[in-house]
Parts: C-alpha cells; sequence; structure tokens
C-alpha cells in the first residue's frame, strides 16, 4: 500500500497544492519556507484526522449504505462527535487557526490523500477542517454524504488502523535519565514529536528479531560492519523505576552512557527504531532533515536501508544537503518553490536540455543551483556515479536511462553521460578524455567506471566487431555497438513490438486500433522509405568513399588499429552489404532517427491523431515493458553489470 497523491488546500503557506509522490522513498528539498516540513506535517495531520474520525457502527446506516459492525469516516458535520479543542490536534507544532490556515481570511482547510493498496485498487480520502464556536473545530470526511463506504470497508485489511505515521525530527541529545513508561505513553511520545525521551524504552520493547535487525543496520549505517555495536542493558522493568542503557562501540571501546553518543549516532538510533517497530499496512516514516548531523557517507548507507529493509514503508524526509541530493535518484526527489499553488511531481520528468559535447546535466544540477550550491557541479555527480557511460549524441543519454530504468525498476544505478556529438569525434578525441578521466579520481578514477556505447552507423556487422575488439584493446574499457545504424533503429527490428507500443500511445488520445491494422502502416511507411535509401546508397556513392577514408586516417592518427577499416574495400563491402539488407527489407540497418520519426508520424496521422509532442521515439520508449523489451538491449545490461 502507499500514499501516491496528496492535496493541499489552506493549509499554512500552501493554498493548493498537489504532489504526488513516488510509492517507496521521498525526497523534499527546495528554499527555506518552501514548505518542505508543512508537507510531512500534513500527511501526519490527514493521518490523526483518520485515527480520530474512524469508527465500528452499532446500527445500519441504509442513506450510506453501512452495515452494523462495519467502519465509518466520522460523523455528520453538525454533530458533537465532529468537534474537537484546538488542544487536541498534535500532529502540528501549533494547532492555533492562525497558524494552520493560510491566511487570516481562511477559515477551514482540506487534506485529500490519494492511496493504492496492492490490489492495486486507488481510493481517496479528503478531510475538512472548519473554524467552529470557541477554540474548536470541526473535522468530518468532506463527502460524507457520497462517500462509498462498502469499496472503503473492502479496501483496507483492518480499517480502524491501516496506517501509522512516525515523526521523526533532529535530535541534538537524549534524557540522562529516562524512565520506564506505558505503551501508551510512549506512543504519545511518538506522536507529539518527542520519541526521543522515550529511546531507551523503545529498545527494550523490541523482541529479540527486531532488535538484531536495528543492531545490524545501526553497524551497516554508521560503520559498513566493521565496527561491532554492543548495548547492555542494566534495568528490569519489574523491580527499577529508570531504564538503563550502555554501549560499546567496537571490542577496544569502554562502555558508557548511551546518552554520551554523538547527535549523528542517536539520531540514526531514532530512524532505525521507526522502522523496525512498523506494523500497519503503511508505516509513513517521516524524517526531518535526517542529514542534519550525518557524515556523507553515513547518508548514502542510510538511504539503502531505508529503501530496502521494510516492504510495507514509505518513507518522506526534507534535506537541503547538497550531498544527499547528489547521492539520490531523481525519481526520489521533489524540489519546492516559494509558492502557494502548484502541483509538484519528482525531478525525473522535468526536461534537461542536453548538450552536443560533453558531460551531460543531469536532473539534480537545476535543484542543486537553486539551493546556492556552488560546488554542485555535474563534475561531482560523475565522480559519485556507479558508471559514466560515453555516447554519441546528446539525446542517447535519455534513451539509455530509461532503458535501464525499465529494466531495473527500483533498483536504480547512478549513472552520468558524456556525449561526444557523433561516432567520428569519438575516434578524434577518446584518447585524450581516457587520459584526463584516468587523472580524476575518487576512489576509483572516472575512466575506471567508463563505458563507451555508440551506433555501428554505415558498418558492416564484421566491420562493427573490429571496431569493438580495437576499442576495447586500446581503451581498456567495457563497449557496447548496437547492431543497427542508430539506437532508435531497433523498433524495426520487430514490427510487432513497434506496433504495440504504437498502439498503447494511441490510448493517450483515445484511439484503440487492431494490431493487424497498425503493422500494415508501420510497413507501408517503412516501404517508402526502402525506396529512398536505395536511392540514397547510390547518390552517396563517393560521399560514402571520402567518410570512410577520412575515418580510417582518424582511426590511424589516434591509435586505432586500421584494420577496421581499409578504405576502397570497406567502402566496397559496405555498399554491398546496406544494398543486400535493403533488398531484405530490414531497413534497420540505414534507419535513422528522422525515419523512426518519419513512420510514427505518419502512422498517427493517418488515424487523424494530431500529436504535438516533441521526440517520438522517447515517447514511445517510454510505453516499454517486458512483453515489448527488445533483446538489443541485454547486451547494455550485461555490460553494465558485468
Amino acid at each position: 500500500m502507499q500514499l501516491i497523491k496528496l492535496n493541499i488546500i489552506n493549509f499554512k503557506k500552501f493554498k493548493d497544492v498537489t504532489i504526488h509522490f513516488d510509492e517507496k522513498l521521498n525526497i523534499l528539498t527546495g528554499y527555506n519556507n518552501s514548505g518542505k516540513t508543512t508537507i510531512l506535517e500534513a500527511i501526519s495531520l490527514w493521518n490523526e484526522f483518520y485515527t480520530k474520525l474512524i469508527h465500528k457502527t452499532n446500527a445500519n446506516d441504509n442513506k450510506l449504505g453501512i452495515k452494523k459492525g462495519e467502519y465509518r469516516i466520522g460523523y455528520a458535520p453538525s454533530t458533537f462527535q465532529s468537534y474537537f479543542e484546538y488542544s487536541d490536534i498534535i500532529s502540528v507544532r501549533t494547532s492555533s487557526k492562525n497558524d494552520i490556515f493560510h491566511n487570516l481570511s481562511c477559515d477551514y482547510l482540506l487534506l485529500k490523500a490519494t492511496i493504492k493498496n496492492s490490489f492495486q485498487d486507488i481510493i481517496e480520502i479528503e478531510f475538512r477542517l472548519e473554524q467552529a464556536r470557541g477554540l474548536n473545530y470541526k473535522i468530518f470526511l468532506s463527502n460524507w454524504r457520497e462517500f462509498d463506504y462498502n469499496f472503503f470497508n473492502r479496501f483496507f485489511d483492518n480499517p480502524l488502523k491501516p496506517i501509522a505515521t512516525i515523526f521523526v525530527s533532529p535530535i541534538a541529545n537524549i534524557l540522562n535519565h529516562e524512565q520506564f513508561q506505558t505503551t501508551p505513553v510512549i506512543k504519545d511520545k511518538i506522536l507529539k514529536r518527542s520519541s526521543n525521551e522515550v529511546l531507551r524504552n523503545r529498545i527494550y520493547g523490541l523482541d529479540e528479531t527486531k532488535y538484531n535487525l536495528f543492531i545490524t543496520n545501526l553497524e551497516y549505517i554508521l560503520y559498513n560492519r566493521k565496527v561491532e555495536i554492543s548495548l547492555k542493558k542494566y534495568s528490569d522493568k519489574n523491580e527499577d523505576v529508570n531504564i538503563s542503557y550502555d554501549i560499546q562501540l567496537g571490542v577496544l571501546d569502554n562502555l558508557k552512557n548511551i546518552s554520551l553518543l554523538g547527535s549523528g549516532s542517536i539520531q540514526m538510533m531514532e530512524l532505525l527504531l521507526a522502522i523496525v517497530e512498523v506494523s500497519s499496512e503503511l508505516n509513513i516514516v517521516l524524517l526531518d532533515e535526517p542529514d542534519s548531523h550525518i557524515h556523507r557517507d553515513i547518508q548514502k548507507r542510510l538511504l539503502e536501508v531505508l529503501v530496502q529493509s521494510v516492504s510495507n514503508i514509505q518513507l518522506f524526509l526534507t534535506t537541503h544537503n547538497e550531498s544527499l541530493i547528489r547521492s539520490s535518484k531523481p525519481q526520489n526527489i521533489f524540489h519546492l518553490e516559494d509558492v502557494s499553488e502548484k502541483e509538484y511531481f519528482c525531478i525525473y520528468n522535468e526536461k534537461v536540455d542536453g548538450v552536443k559535447f560533453g558531460l551531460q546535466p543531469t536532473k539534480h544540477l537545476k535543484v542543486l543551483q537553486s539551493l546556492g550550491s556552488e560546488t554542485s557541479l555535474d563534475l561531482l555527480n560523475a565522480l559519485e556515479s556507479d558508471f559514466l557511460i560515453l555516447v554519441e549524441g546528446k539525446s542517447d543519454p535519455l534513451y539509455i536511462q530509461e532503458i535501464l530504468d525499465k529494466k531495473y525498476m527500483d533498483k536504480k544505478y547512478n549513472i552520468t553521460y558524456w556525449s561526444f556529438d557523433g561516432i567520428d569525434n569519438i575516434f578524434k578525441y577518446i584518447q585524450s578524455y581516457k587520459q584526463f578521466f584516468s587523472n580524476i579520481k575518487n576512489g576509483q578514477s572516472l575512466w575506471d567506471k567508463s563505458i563507451l556505447v555508440c551506433d555501428r552507423d554505415f558498418l558492416t556487422p564484421s566491420q562493427s566487431k573490429k571496431m569493438k575488439k580495437s576499442f576495447k584493446n586500446t581503451l581498456k574499457i567495457p563497449i557496447v555497438i548496437w547492431n543497427f545504424y542508430t539506437i532508435e533503429s531497433v523498433f524495426l527490428t520487430d514490427y510487432k513490438k513497434f506496433a504495440i507500443l504504437i498502439q498503447r500511445y494511441m490510448k493517450k488520445f483515445k484511439v484503440d486500433k487492431e494490431l493487424a491494422i497498425i503493422i500494415e502502416k508501420i510497413e507501408e511507411y517503412a516501404e517508402i522509405l526502402l525506396k529512398t535509401k536505395v536511392q540514397y546508397i547510390e547518390d552517396k556513392d563517393r560521399k560514402l568513399l571520402k567518410i570512410m577514408r577520412d575515418r580510417t586516417d582518424s582511426i590511424i592518427d589516434n591509435g586505432f588499429n586500421r584494420a577496421i577499416l581499409a578504405e576502397d574495400l570497406a567502402y566496397n563491402e559496405i555498399k554491398e552489404y546496406h544494398k543486400e539488407e535493403l533488398d531484405n527489407k530490414r531497413l534497420s540497418s540505414l534507419a535513422d532517427k528522422d525515419d523512426i520519426e518519419y513512420i510514427i508520424k505518419n502512422v498517427f496521422e493517418s488515424f487523424d491523431i494530431e500529436v504535438k509532442e516533441f521526440n517520438l521515439f522517447y515517447q514511445l520508449l517510454k510505453t516499454v515493458e517486458i512483453s515489448t523489451w527488445f533483446s538489443e538491449w541485454d547486451n547494455l545490461i550485461d555490460t553494465i553489470e558485468k
């Protein structure tokens, strides 16, 4: 189960804000006073409203369609059960009307959560809080008359408390002395953001399995499992008033009171306790600036544990820490602006203009620059990335990243890209960049993590094989060469898959055509291109020869094996190869990106669909699923995994 969207109206600085969340990890960043913490409070407040209003019915209510023993959210707004005192609201720092409404003219706020369960069902639950008489609010379900209670009672396994929210704020220290507390007191402290006052009680309450998980994760995050952590308990709940723990960090360390730990270590303990304590269908952990006292390496391991540890956790954290942002995936980052009305999506969906030659800007760059991070150069992203992929054109990173995201889903590598603006520039300059990248290091050099990915261009399969071998021997890095003219040409290797992608995208325009008809249209426009390509080969006769000779000179000048291309022989081989491919209607050997765009656009227009989006190849690529995966991409995947 996940919270997939939240709409906030008239709450604090937000007049009308909607944010679409990631199903696992959400990192909220932005300017000071942009509303990062307000979103955490809104999530917590929504769940508090739910907890206050949910109850089991004692009788049938035919008007609302509720049977006796089923659950209902709240009552009619006019009933006394809908009234709550200001002081009853504990999810915000202060619950005064002057502090929670958007401005003084407002007398209500709305919080609407969109939730998806494990069956992919979606429900929207919107609460309304209104100013009432005296120091009271009215809290009720906005559409209580029309709400589908039958669906609601089937949506959650346990409607009484399906969602738990745990709010964790930065911790400077914990109490020197801590008394044993009852479970209700501990839960109340957690709700009121005073969980650090019962940290020892929370450790004491863990069973053996949860305790071992807590210690294991703590050792990994703080010390990368190089230091063994031991906790020694001195108290018994049945005999003592106070609870006491000493901690030992490694076999050579002396035992010391847990309160003497640094603020970063204490905060890690607080976070990990929140993880192991979860028990509801959905456990929302809200972390306010968890990076305040934490080293950058610890931050990376923390995110890894937070994402991978528990399946029924959804994490929301605020930060303006440059290192934490750069080490996170763009799918998980949300950049807030200093505005009161906006619809937010993760920065992965934001368009980034590439450059023809050089290091491609990452999705993070705009965010980091807006935060005033002077050191947030994309070169730092490259140094901290898992791989640096060297490509021909500025659009290639967009395509390759989409392919990798389709393959790995939640397991996304952190990758940066360098474009050479064409294969000929690769021949000319890559030796220089090998030397340059080899001297830029952060643990390992940029060159050590580099992979070269390029098109086959005019080359035949045998020439491509020779080029790959020469590249590997000379450059000493992994090489991927597509088995057709350009990366876009892959669609022409399987017309059925190509047609399925077009069919999927057409649904956006509410058009549904049979697959066979779409395939016929693809074949029709491919046939037109085939005729132009045959003429193209004839017209390019002299130009192709010059291209091959210039390329051969470049290969020789830059230390590659000249056997890749042998001037006239290579040219004749290329010409005959492409003629044979075209005779057999294999257009992918010569089709470029413009040809793919031509086919897609004309297929759409033949069905009276006006497409205004740019880069139609990419639009279709985004609809790829397992059934439409092209085996050609497996070579790239295998290279990365090796």
